[in-house]
């Protein structure tokens, strides 16, 4: 009987052992061609996730703390992908991670007139004193209230009037 424990014993932890090899070697070739100072992450709903690479800091935003205890919260320390899995939409991580990629003194403006066609447009914050730009911030009020399509700052106007009117009223 002893040996015969034994020889379960040997089975179960080979079997953990590649178990937990095979699950080693997926993290490390999640990690492989991930540039120093950045992660690798999973995005997308359940059967198809896009994988992106993310500058380390963003973890520490408040934002996309939100994310990380969603993502603790439905996986756990167990993620599906092998690496870090975000339970959120491809299109909300790239606004997310969009309006965490703009230069100190700057604001990231979403313009256009349909939602999916929307364009993004990096503009300094000084912009938003200008009374061209105050009238514009009226009109995505009006439009939007406080919870615009994007997630950002949106200005609802065609994307060619938009550029006219930075370039010519704004400098």
């Amino acid at each position: 009987m002893g040996i015969q424990l034994q020889g379960i014993a040997h089975h179960a932890r080979q079997k953990l052992q590649r178990t937990l090899s095979a699950r080693l070697a997926s993290v490390v070739a999640t990690c492989n061609n991930v540039p120093k100072g950045h992660v690798a992450v999973y995005v997308g709903e359940e059967g198809y996730r896009k994988r992106f690479i993310i500058p380390v800091t963003y973890l520490n935003h408040p934002l996309f703390q939100i994310l990380l205890n969603r993502a603790e919260e439905e996986f756990g320390f167990d993620h599906p992908m092998g690496g870090l899995t975000i339970p959120c939409s491809e299109e909300y991580f790239i606004s997310l991670t969009s309006a965490l990629n703009v230069p100190k003194g700057h604001v990231a403006v979403y313009v256009g007139e349909v939602e999916m066609m929307m364009k993004r447009f990096v503009v300094p914050i000084s912009y938003l004193s200008h009374p061209t730009f105050q009238a514009l911030l009226r009109k995505a009020e009006e439009e939007f209230g406080f919870d615009p399509p994007m997630g950002g700052l949106t200005i609802p106007c065609r994307e060619d009037a938009f550029i006219d009117l930075m370039a010519s009223h704004l400098h």
